[in-house]
């Protein structure tokens, strides 16, 4: 993306454009969370193992969440990202919460030729360029994981074979359906083709967790290093109504799989409102006692904790104006890449300092994208100035 057009989404929304090095840029205050996150979580989850985060605060979780996606999408790492403001409801149901990650997978590399996600997607983007003996080892390999229970693991290896080239469209159609979360006939398919393993199951609400289980473990199985998941904007309208303790009890399930450790080569993040830890301290203390920050007048910092607040991810935090101060710096070198003139630049960082202070001492939802939409246009205001002197 050319600079000027990554200062104009800045200066229209307050927040990075989806694509491009924007994001990791202005990921001011998380370069430590990001060096943890590279150095511990992500060898953690190629590894095998499983981690779990709640982020809590009124500003900030999105970006995080966009910078943990793009460290791991250019490290081997199949991705997800659920926004639950988009009138989603992950987890109004376990096999609700299949379909919603199944949706979104998506494979670690830009260089595979799919447009979209999805975890067809993801299996298709492993046997791509790859010889007739790979393909078939790779498919031998989903057959012999015993992790993946059997009927969806035979599910699995079915599509596998059909992406070795056996070239039924039909079929590949049908097991793409189920493999999604949707309902086919199953029978009429064993009537058509003698040769798919059996069982063969789809998903229902009985098996939703075990499938969970398995798709969350598949990434792995399919030669990735892992999967990282995220929620974005989960808070008490996700979970209002007759159905909340049906809701907040799927997640506590899903925490509690996690915990046991069996999710494999898998790293969850969910970014709350603090309405929603009120709500599980209230309906469901037993999903609050497994995500809620230490109590006491001084509740401790700890950035590896399974609940944390932004402050703890951040150095410096919103409150001190040298963080307002390193924005605006990064946002005015985007504008420098953009033809801005050094003595330009220097004159519109002095006042910023000044401003700076104002920022922090007046710290509030919104706030932080309020200063970057004020430094963007700015940096264009300026640029537009000197380009009509030239």
């Amino acid at each position: 993306m050319h600079p000027i057009n990554g200062l104009a989404h800045l200066a229209a929304n307050g927040t990075p454009p989806a694509c491009g090095d924007t994001v990791l840029r202005l990921s001011v205050g998380l370069e430590e969370s990001l060096k943890r996150f590279e150095q511990e979580t992500l060898p953690f989850i190629a590894s095998g193992g499983g981690d779990l985060q709640f982020i809590s605060g009124s500003y900030g979780k999105t970006h995080f969440l966009r910078a943990l996606l793009d460290f791991a999408r250019d490290r081997d790492f199949v991705t997800v990202y659920v926004d639950c403001q988009d009138e989603r409801r992950p987890f109004e149901s376990l096999d609700e919460t299949y379909r919603e990650i199944a949706i979104e997978m998506a494979p670690p590399r830009e260089i595979q030729p799919f447009a979209s996600a999805g975890i067809t997607n993801v299996i298709g983007s492993q046997f791509t360029g790859k010889t007739i003996d790979e393909r078939h080892d790779l498919a031998q390999r989903v057959k012999a994981d015993r992790g993946l229970v059997a009927d969806y693991r035979n599910l699995v290896w079915a599509y596998c074979r059909s992406a070795c080239g056996d070239g039924d469209e039909y079929l590949a159609e049908k097991l793409e359906v189920l493999l999604t979360g949707g309902q086919t006939r199953v029978g009429e398919l064993f009537g058509r083709y003698d040769g798919l393993p059996r069982p063969l199951g789809k998903l229902a609400r009985r098996n939703a967790a075990v499938w969970l289980r398995g798709l969350l473990s598949l990434p792995r199985v399919l030669g990735y290093r892992g999967l990282i998941v995220c929620f974005d904007n989960t808070d008490a309208r996700q979970i209002a109504g007759s159905s909340m303790q049906s809701h907040l009890a799927h997640i506590r399930t899903f925490v509690d799989h996690l915990a046991a450790g069996a999710f494999r080569g898998c790293a969850v993040y969910w970014a709350v409102a603090s309405g929603f830890m009120t709500i599980a301290e209230e309906n469901y203390p037993a999903l609050s006692d497994r995500i809620s920050r230490p109590g006491g007048r001084h509740p401790r910092r700890n950035s590896r904790s399974v609940s944390v607040v932004m402050d703890d991810l951040l150095w410096p935090n919103s409150t001190d104006p040298a963080f307002f101060v390193e924005v605006a710096e990064r946002v005015v070198g985007i504008g420098v890449e953009a033809g801005l003139a050094p003595p330009t630049c220097e004159e519109m960082l002095r006042g910023f300092r000044d401003e700076a202070e104002d920022y922090a001492a007046n710290i509030n939802e919104g706030r932080v994208q309020e200063w970057v939409k004020r430094v963007a246009a700015s940096v264009i205001n300026q640029l537009s100035g000197e380009g009509e002197d030239r």
